[in-house]
């Protein structure tokens, strides 16, 4: 594997010349509800003086991820495990792409300027970040991304989603459970390109649609933009099934219902931080979850997605 082989100029698709010869990523880090972290590139850089992530070229062997945080911490001194992915944006130039990466943090951690890219790393309000300078291309989509700065978690009935399947899962809940949980990991770990119909983005902060002033923005925006979501993927087990708590292993979490299946999710439907999206076919318990907030799905769309 080659180190900083991705260091080089290139001209993409729609003519434009860009940093990065196997394309660039950034971190956009940030606080459900609260400040996201900038970086202002240094007067000498490409666009210096204007806001924007801290990223750069990714080399040939590194994912989005692995280059957002590397340059993160260069920049930034951002730790690796401070954040969680929650979501990719991609803007695809043809024959180049910069990824972003929103990556959850519980809370502000200490950032600091590496004085050779950056003049200055801050935590900015969310609701701030149009009045700065910003740098063209975070202009361009920033009000799409400031949407986007909150998780989602799949809060998923699993008796009614196994129940809605033809396969005998009443003689095996556990198994079923352990099966269905198998069945969703890859949501969490690969994302998911779909929302439900009619689930709006998160609201985006107040001035996030205000115009950053920069000329650029109509010619940086001609890309075309991809954006997956990294869900938390919740199912919730009740009576027998509830043995699949240490039976499932993977990125997918099971929890056992004290009580009722049903209350259980209608109190993580009002609690869970971020966009929560109740999976269930349940009349009664739909109605529930909207009325503390959150979104709803049928079985359909959730075993639709695999």
């Amino acid at each position: 594997m080659a180190s900083r082989d991705g260091n080089g100029w290139v001209r993409c698709a729609l003519g434009h010349r860009h940093w990065g010869r196997f394309g660039a990523a950034g971190l956009l880090a940030y606080v459900t509800g609260g400040p996201v972290l900038l970086q202002q590139r240094t007067w000498w850089s490409h666009h210096g003086g204007t806001w924007g992530l801290p990223g750069g070229a990714r080399d040939s062997h590194e994912s989005a991820l692995a280059a957002a945080l590397r340059e993160a911490h260069e920049e930034c001194g951002v730790p690796p495990d401070a954040v969680r992915q929650r979501a990719v944006f991609t803007d695809d130039h043809g024959g180049w792409s910069y990824t972003s990466v929103l990556a959850e943090a519980d809370q502000p951690f200490a950032v600091q300027s590496d004085d050779e890219e950056s003049d200055e790393v801050a935590w900015v309000p969310a609701g701030e970040v149009a009045t700065l300078e910003l740098h063209p291309g975070l202009a361009a989509h920033w009000a799409e991304l400031a949407a986007e700065l909150s998780p989602v978690t799949l809060i998923v009935d699993s008796a009614n989603v196994v129940g809605s399947r033809p396969d005998g899962w009443w003689r095996d809940r556990v198994g079923a459970t352990v099966r269905l949980a198998e069945q969703l990991a890859s949501l969490v770990t690969e994302g998911l390109t779909e929302l439900p119909a009619g689930i709006a983005p998160a609201a985006p902060p107040a001035g996030a649609l205000l115009d950053s002033g920069t000329g650029e923005l109509a010619r940086m925006a001609d890309g075309l933009t991809h954006l997956r979501w990294l869900p938390d993927v919740v199912l919730v087990v009740e009576g027998s099934a509830r043995p699949a708590v240490t039976a499932v292993t993977g990125p997918v979490r099971v929890l056992a219902a004290a009580g009722s299946g049903d209350d259980t999710i209608a109190v993580l439907a009002g609690h869970t931080p971020g966009r929560r999206i109740v999976i269930t076919a349940d009349r009664e318990l739909r109605e529930r979850c909207i009325a503390a907030g959150a979104a709803v799905a049928g079985p359909g769309w959730l075993l639709g997605l695999q």
